[in-house]
Order: C-alpha cells, then sequence, then structure tokens
C-alpha cells in the first residue's frame, strides 16, 4: 500500500516539474522547481517567472500532504505591456478538524492615454 501511495505521490509532482523545466529553456524567463516526498508525506514548490514583447509574468505555486491534511498556495502577477496589470493570491486547506481556503485578487485596466495629435488622428481615421 505505501509503495502504491509513494508512487501516485510521484506522479502527481512530476507534472510541476515538467512544466518547470519548459519555463527554463527561454533566454527571458525563470524556473525552478522543488519535490520532496518522505514516510510522512510529500511537497513540491516551483516558480515561474518570464517577460514576452512588453508583458511579464511571475507565478508561485506551494503543495504539501500529509498524514493531518493537505494544503496548497499559489500566488499569481501579470503586468501586460497597455499598463494592465492583475494579482491573485489563493490558499486552501483540508485537515482532521476541517478545511477552508481563502482568495485575495486585484487587477487594473491599461487605460488608453493619448496625446492631443494621436487622438486627433485617430478621431478622423489616421
Amino acid at each position: 500500500m505505501r509503495t502504491i501511495r509513494r508512487t501516485m505521490v510521484a506522479s502527481a509532482l512530476a507534472l510541476p516539474l515538467m512544466i518547470g523545466a519548459a519555463g527554463i529553456a527561454s533566454a527571458d524567463s525563470f524556473g525552478s522547481t522543488e519535490v520532496q516526498a518522505g514516510p510522512d508525506g510529500a511537497a513540491t514548490h516551483s516558480v515561474q517567472s518570464e517577460t514576452h514583447r512588453g508583458s511579464s509574468s511571475f507565478h508561485e505555486n506551494s503543495a504539501a500532504a500529509g498524514p493531518d491534511g493537505a494544503a496548497h498556495d499559489s500566488t499569481s502577477a501579470t503586468a501586460g505591456k497597455n499598463g494592465d496589470s492583475q494579482y491573485q493570491q489563493h490558499s486552501g486547506w483540508a485537515g482532521q478538524d476541517g478545511a477552508g481556503s481563502s482568495e485575495t485578487h486585484s487587477s487594473t485596466d491599461g487605460g488608453h492615454d493619448q496625446g492631443v495629435l494621436s487622438g486627433t488622428l485617430g478621431a478622423i481615421g489616421l
């Protein structure tokens, strides 16, 4: 039974490793993944960030499971080349005493500031 459970945990944790390795291939990106498994449970932590054509993003994820329960935490932030941005943080947990979750998020619209000349040219269709 223990071998089956370890195999299932290792298989589930292999996906973040593959995703993290894909982010490392680009010169404008960073990726890091850590995976731990032992007789008392398993945990994974990954960080990915990248820039592409004036936009940037950051993602961090953690998950752990053991005899007392399981927990997950994620943070994500993006910024677009037009000034729009988003932030999201989510946590969830479950154990012998119950379960819970929390989420925080915010976003901005980039706006469309225009100078006098570009606004005038856009108004006449140029």
